[in-house]
């Protein structure tokens, strides 16, 4: 033990005596035996002069009052309360907001010895409090502002989509007529290029649509009725096999049963699928397209072999807009992917994949 040391007592005056909050000591009846310097100083007075005073004395009326008919007799039931709000009378510059802890010190057969109250400023506190508050309901104004900024953008994505689909089935629908005209061979390749390039448009306009729907409703919606699963899927792998001759794309289906689904989205959810696999997968090895229905789910799966997709891709996959940069001559807007998912979603399914070294496999799984 070190001799030279302070006993404890002194250092607890130095303590109580040289803390930045203040100390104040009462009998078992409320009456102060002991402030310290700071609590007096906060008071405009001196220690002495407050001896013997009960402690709602150096309360503000409202605070007082609040003292005598709560917190005291909340003390005598439980001993203790904590970070209570209440006002110092007026100290010379005002009255002063603190934060009050209150304890009760009993002795063995539970009667009560005496008080011990810790007060804390409260201005700081509360001018932070106050600004937290400010800061908060500026930026839930700032949030209601940018969605309705985001609503106002949807709707004006989903008039631009209606009205440029006008125009352009006009400029389609000329194509179309004149490439059964007797057209010299350059002539037919510029028609070719405007009946392509317009579908190609359409499909475009088409997938904002479907981005304004279900970001503006809630969701694509979808008119569903009993399918031959089986017949769909061949439709749609005979239209992708006719874009790219040169591609092979194996079928495998274990479906024995109508399924009710939207026809029309299902098709645009595996031909964006295929077509996906044919871009992005191996040329020289085939894309397998396989289906299976049961009594308790339907599936569908496309995969293809080829590189992986990178993990910094994988996890933004199905997020609107998002493009493999390193491919982006293939990308369209980004929406193909998106819209397969909200595809899946609107049937009660979802639309997973996964991809390593060997194969890279999109599946959609929904319920019956």
């Amino acid at each position: 033990m070190n001799h030279n040391s302070a006993p404890l007592s002194e250092d607890f005056d130095d303590f109580f005596e040289s803390s930045l909050c203040g100390f104040v000591v009462t009998d078992r009846d409320g009456k102060i035996t002991r402030i310290n310097r700071c609590a007096a100083i906060w008071l405009n007075g001196s220690a002495d002069q407050f001896l013997e005073k009960r402690f709602s004395e150096i309360l503000s009326v409202g605070s007082k009052i609040y003292f005598e008919t709560h917190l005291f007799p909340l003390l005598r039931m439980q001993g203790q309360f904590d970070e209570v709000a209440a006002e110092l009378m007026d100290t010379g510059n005002g009255r002063m907001p603190v934060y009050i802890n209150g304890y009760e010190r009993r002795d063995e057969n539970n009667q009560p010895q005496f008080m011990r109250f810790t007060l804390f400023k409260g201005s700081d506190r509360r001018l932070y409090e106050e600004n937290l508050k400010i800061a908060k309901k500026l930026a839930e104004t700032e949030l209601n502002i940018e969605k309705q900024n985001a609503v106002i953008r949807e709707q004006f994505i989903a008039v631009l989509g209606h009205d440029l689909r006008n125009p352009l089935g006009g400029i389609m629908s000329a194509a179309q007529l004149l490439t059964r005209s007797d057209l010299y061979d350059r002539d037919k390749k510029l028609v070719s290029i405007i009946h392509n390039s317009s579908k190609r448009m359409y499909e475009m306009i088409n997938n904002i649509m479907d981005l304004a729907r279900g970001r503006l409703g809630g969701g694509i919606s979808i008119n569903p009725v009993a399918v031959d699963l089986k017949e769909l899927l061949d439709q749609v792998s005979d239209e992708l096999q006719v874009r790219w001759p040169q591609r092979t794309i194996e079928s495998r289906y274990n479906v024995n049963n109508l399924i009710d689904c939207d026809a029309a989205r299902i098709s645009q959810m595996v031909s964006n699928l295929l077509a996906n696999a044919i871009t992005h997968g191996s040329s020289d090895t085939p894309v397998l397209l396989k289906a299976e229905a049961n009594d308790r789910f339907w599936e569908i799966s496309v995969t293809n072999e080829g590189n992986p997709i990178p993990e910094e891709i994988l996890k933004n996959l199905f997020h609107p807009f998002h493009r493999n940069h390193s491919e982006s001559q293939y990308n369209g807007l980004g929406l193909g992917l998106y819209i397969a998912s909200e595809i899946a979603k609107s049937h009660n399914g979802v639309l997973t994949v996964t991809s390593d070294n060997k194969q890279t496999c999109f599946t959609f799984r929904a319920q019956l």
